[in-house]
Formats: C-alpha cells, structure tokens, sequence
C-alpha cells in the first residue's frame, strides 16, 4: 500500500545510476522487444504464407508473454491488430473471437470469488479448513487437492478453481498472520504500486488448485471438453470410453501433482524452500489458541455469507445440470438452442449485483428488521468488482481463444491434419506420439473447450490414430496462465507469472503427455467399440 502511495505518475519504474555494468538488469526487456521480431523474421518467407505468418505472430506474443517483457494487457491485442494485416481474417471476425460463451463462464466465476470476499464467506470457510488441517501446508494441499477434484468432477473446473482459490488465499493469510508462512516474498515488483509477489509455498498452494481441476475435468463425464470431444468422434467414442482412457492417467498425475508441487515449492526433502518456512513446531498450541479466539470474535454466521453461500450452492447446481451428458439437463427444455455455461454464471452473478446485503431479502416481505437500517448496497458492488478483477489476464485468456480460431483460419490444422494421413491405414505409432504432442502444444496456448470445438473435427480427418491422442491430450493444460481458464484465474488472483507456471507444470506435463499417449495406443484399439478407426 505504501508503494501505492509514494508512486507518482511519470516517475521511471527502476531507479537511475550510471553503472553501465547493469544494462541487462535494467534494459533487457527493451533489448528483447526489438530482438524477438527480428530474429524470427525468417519465418515470414515460409511456405504456406498465412501459416507462417500466424505461426510468427504466435511465437512472438507468446515468448514477449512469457518473458513478461511488456504489460500483459497490452500483448492479448496483438491479434487484434496483426491478424488482419497477415491477410488471415478480418478484424470483425477477429475481435469476436476474443469473447467466447467461456470467458463469460469465467466472469461469472470472478464475480462469485470476488463477493466470497466480500462477504467474508472464504474468510469464514478458510477457518473451517484451519480447523481440519490444523497448521500444516503438506495436509493443506491434500486437502484443497480432494475438495477440488470433487467440486470440479461434479460441477465444472472453472468454478471449482474460483472458489477453492479464495478459501485457500483466506488460509494462507492466517497463517501469514500466524507466522506459519509468509505469504508474499521480498522481491520488488516491476511495475510500482503494482501487487506483491506470492512466496514459492503460496504459489505451490494457489497452483494446486487451478490443476487438481483440470485433472478432475479429465475424467469428468459432466464437464467439457469431454462432451465436445465425444460429440465430435460421435458414434466412435463413448464418454464411458473416454473415461478409461484417461482414467489411469489421471490418477497417476493426481500422485504425481501432489509430490511435484511438495517437492518444488513445500519443501518436502528440506532445501531453500524448507529453511525459509517459520517452524511452528513450538507454537502449534498458541496457534490452536489464536484460532478459536478469531473463530469467537468472528460470532455465528450473519445473514450476509449465508445467503452468499446459499446463492453458490444455487450457482453450482444450475451449473452441473445445465448439460450432465449422462442425464437430460435443463439445457435440452429448447433443443434447438444451446444454452451455454456463461447463462447461468452471467444469471446468477445478476443476482449478485440486485440482492441487498444487509436486509433478509426486505423486511416487508419477511416482517423482519434489517440488520442495517438505512440504504443497503447489494450483496457484490462493482468497485470490489473493478478492484479485484485481474482484468490483463482475462484480456490474455481472450488472445488465447483468437490464437485457435486464427490457427484454423489459416490453414494450419488443415495442414498438419493432411500431413498426418496415413493412406495405407496402418496403426501409425508415429501418429500416436505427434498427436499427443500437437494436442499438449495446442492446449498449451488456448483452452481445450475452444480447440475442442474449433479444431477437432479437422483433425478427425487425419484418422483415429492421430485424432484420439490429439483429443485426449488437450487435457494436458499446466504450462501457462492461458491454458486453461482456471489457470488464469488463479494466476491473476496469486499475481503468479507465466514462467512460474512453465516451472511448476512442465514435469507434470511431460508425464502426462507420456502416459496418454501410452494409454492411447495401448487401449485405442481394444477397448474402443470396432477398434476405433
């Protein structure tokens, strides 16, 4: 907050001194801006022409993206600009690219984290999880893993991950207050005034929530991309089939998820991290202590973050019956339009902003005083709303939707597609492993919903050999913020930077993408009904 205040407009983010020595500290960014498009200058005299000019406009905003080189609200629009220039498509067709039915559901989520807040509902359930795991991060993590997979299996990951982040942040700032962990680290940040930067245990903390959701959506029959993938293979691939073949890689990167992230930020065979965790070893009873008097001064629940949680629940139920797969949801009332998961999450984020907070609906209605007398603000206000909303990273998640309808536009997939055929119909075991890797490749850039609907049925054309492990690896999305709509969320709300992610997820990716591809070709043609073509 002090950096907030003492910050000027005009005044230079670095401080000035004339050690030419630190020109790389200082000027680097600068330095890589101009040397990035011009090293990849080659790339504009290839073959397709439209390809590769989406390809060089790609590796550029994803590589000034992941070296943060430039404000990230500001690289989401260079599709926007660029992508019409090249000749691919027209800046109408563009723009609407950016604002898919999923970055509403994404809205939506925002807007329920934002009022848990608010209302001091995840401050209330974070002491809830408190009492359950007591002080320790390795319980919390297993914890936050299960109440995640759960809500994401049952409802949809981009909730799940919303929700269970702002409990987990309530947690982690009890124990910051605790001295349990510190919560955000001493480096300075780039920009001042700007967010502090969480510590390695916060971002092992915050990063398991956002991929115990994707995992959970990879074996999910209730939530896309499944339905998507089954729709596009349509009588070849079943959901039940779909399920096995991700049950087992699931399971195994759940395990493997859980000792990375304990591994890599929590400390568990000592090193950097663990020294640099307060020991609680000698303080557990006087935490226990401090919790149940916070929990005393806390008082019972108000009207205020009951009716919140009750509207959640109301949230999460709209949102797991809009379209189960396995049963009839409200969805199919109107067969002939589809209602997407922004209507309900858009619906009852409306509710938000009309509900009063402080009265029991009216006192009129119910012959009940407010608790507040006067005027009562609703139970979400847009400048929580406007504060909270980590806007850069949604405007990146909305480049990351134009990056999949920009690369079929040109020609792309349609290109690996045909260079992937086999005209003998042979098993292809070559198909299997480029498959696999073009799917990581692609969900590592754009959420897999949109490559799903998007590029799928062209990659279909290459056959099953290529198509089934290219479908079954878009679940493999733990490389950046923008690959999955829960992982922007949580690095927005965590101030987690993309090279933290490349960090935290490409072990887990790597196994991932083995195991899938593995498990494709192993069951692709058995368990599959008349072999899978």
């Amino acid at each position: 907050m002090a950096a907030t205040q003492d910050y000027k407009p005009g005044d230079v983010p670095l401080e000035e001194q004339d050690d030419r020595r630190l020109f790389c500290k200082f000027h680097y960014k600068g330095v890589l801006l101009l040397l990035i498009p011009i090293l990849l200058g080659p790339i504009l005299a290839g073959d397709p022409l439209l390809v590769c000019r989406f390809i060089y406009i790609s590796l550029c905003l994803y590589l000034i993206y992941i070296l943060n080189l430039m404000a990230r609200g500001a690289i989401a629009f260079l599709y926007i600009t660029f992508i019409p220039i090249a000749g691919i498509a027209g800046s109408g067709q563009v723009s609407t690219s950016y604002y898919t039915d999923l970055i509403f559901l994404v809205f939506g989520a925002i807007f329920m984290g934002v009022m848990m807040d608010s209302s001091g509902l995840s401050e209330r359930l974070g002491m809830c999880v408190i009492g359950i795991v007591g002080g320790s991060l390795r319980f919390l993590q297993i914890f936050l893993t299960l109440g995640v997979f759960l809500l994401a299996y049952l409802v949809n990951p981009t909730m799940a991950a919303a929700f269970w982040m702002k409990v987990s942040q309530a947690v982690i700032t009890e124990y910051d207050n605790a001295g349990i962990v510190r919560m955000y680290s001493e480096e300075r940040p780039y920009e001042p005034g700007s967010n502090p930067y969480p510590t390695r245990s916060a971002i092992g903390i915050y990063i398991t929530c956002c991929y115990a959701a994707t995992l959970a959506g990879s074996l999910s029959p209730f939530v896309n991309p499944n339905g998507v993938i089954c729709d596009g293979f349509t009588e070849d691939l079943s959901i039940e089939h779909l399920m096995l073949l991700m049950l087992a890689p699931t399971l195994l990167g759940l395990c493997v998820m859980i000792f990375w992230i304990q591994i890599l930020f929590l400390g568990l065979f000592g090193g950097f991290d663990r020294r640099n965790q307060p020991e609680l070893e000698g303080n557990r009873a006087g935490f226990r202590q401090t919790m149940a008097d916070k929990r005393q001064a806390m008082g019972p629940w108000t009207t205020y973050p009951i009716l919140v949680f009750v509207l959640i629940l109301i949230t999460f139920v709209l949102t797991a019956t809009r379209r189960p797969r396995v049963y009839s949801g409200w969805d199919h009332i109107e067969p002939g339009i589809e209602s997407g998961l922004s209507v309900p999450a858009i619906g009852m984020a409306i509710l938000f902003f009309a509900i009063p907070a402080n009265y029991f609906f009216c006192r009129y209605y119910v012959c009940r005083t407010p608790q507040k007398e006067g005027t009562s603000p609703s139970l979400l206000a847009w400048k929580a709303v406007n504060t909270n909303t980590p806007w850069a990273d949604l405007f990146m998640l909305g480049a990351a939707f134009s990056c999949v309808f920009c690369a079929q536009k040109c020609g792309m997939n349609e290109a690996i597609a045909g260079a992937m055929t086999d005209p003998e119909g042979g098993t292809g075991p070559l198909q299997f492993v480029c498959g696999a890797l073009y799917g990581t490749l692609l969900t590592s850039l754009s959420p897999a919903t949109a490559i799903a609907k998007i590029a799928l049925p062209t990659m279909a054309k290459a056959g099953g050999n290529f198509a089934l492990p290219f479908a079954t690896a878009l679940h493999n999305q733990y490389l950046l913020p923008v690959s999955a709509p829960s992982n922007t969320i949580v690095a927005g709300w965590g101030n987690i930077r993309p090279y933290q992610f490349l960090m935290a997820g490409s072990v887990l990716a790597i196994f991932m993408f083995l195991t899938i591809a593995g498990f494709t070709a192993l069951l692709g043609s058995t368990a599959l009904p008349n072999g899978f073509p």
